[in-house]
């Protein structure tokens, strides 16, 4: 079985997202010397767990340095590495250099290069505070929410959209990436490395439904951005909410 799973606020938390009235946590990510993410003790015994039954595949927004902050990413134990929406994929910490030429053509072949839909996200919608970064095929910005105009974002994602770029909000950051590329897409390209085999999938927003609609199974947390919505197929969610939730749902994919 493959598990398949988002990273921040799926399976790490920063201070600021954890549950006041949880259970206690432990670090699993360090910036600058210090404690940045973090989980249960009993989520990480269950994730080591998972870690030994299954092919562990992580799929996550984060660029390579950020990804290598957390200690469980760090020591080697996650076979699969996705970066960027699945934009880059790693192999046993090699480059699929495969995929990567894939996304490259398929960027190559769009009318409208990243720099120029960046441009476009600019001029048109009120509220944009600023770029924040512009990655090889990835730009994100951040917003004003009081100011934002999400209408005319709405507008704008439908018209990028027809140029093969998908535009979406999560709460004060918008991405811009390539339409044909997310967190499905490149999980089914672990799924032809490792024959097929079935995934669980376990994941926070809206970025990570392709993947859970790619799963078996798909998991989730209470209170999170999917929770309350009919997203078409079936997810289940956590009882608790933040980590303690996901203590929950690891232990019980793990069997523990």
């Amino acid at each position: 079985m493959i598990f398949a799973a988002d990273l921040d606020r799926t399976l790490i938390f920063s201070q600021r997202r954890l549950d006041p009235n949880g259970p206690a946590v432990i670090p699993a990510e360090y910036r600058q010397g210090k404690p940045f993410g973090f989980l249960t003790p009993g989520a990480l015994e269950a994730l080591r767990v998972l870690q030994r039954k299954t092919v562990f595949f992580l799929n996550t927004m984060r660029g390579l340095e950020q990804a290598r902050r957390v200690e469980f990413i760090a020591s080697g134990s996650c076979p699969y590495l996705a970066l960027q929406n699945g934009l880059y994929l790693y192999r046993n910490g090699e480059e699929d250099r495969e995929w990567s030429a894939r996304v490259r053509r398929l960027v190559n072949e769009l009318p409208l290069g990243l720099s120029d839909g960046a441009a476009r996200v600019l001029n048109a919608l009120p509220g944009i505070e600023c770029l924040s970064k512009q990655y090889e095929y990835l730009a994100v910005f951040f917003v004003d929410g009081p100011a934002f105009d999400d209408t005319a974002c709405v507008q704008l994602a439908g018209e990028l959209a027809r140029l093969g770029w998908a535009l979406c909000r999560q709460r004060r950051k918008l991405y811009l990436w390539p339409k044909a590329i997310d967190k499905g897409a490149v999980l089914e390209r672990v799924r032809d490395w490792e024959d097929g085999m079935e995934a669980v999938g376990f994941g926070d927003s809206g970025f990570d439904l392709p993947m859970l609609r790619a799963c078996q199974t798909a998991w989730s947390l209470r209170d999170c951005e999917l929770w309350g919505r009919d997203w078409g197929f079936p997810i289940h969610f956590s009882g608790a909410p933040a980590q303690a939730g996901t203590e929950e749902v690891l232990r019980r994919i793990a069997g523990i």
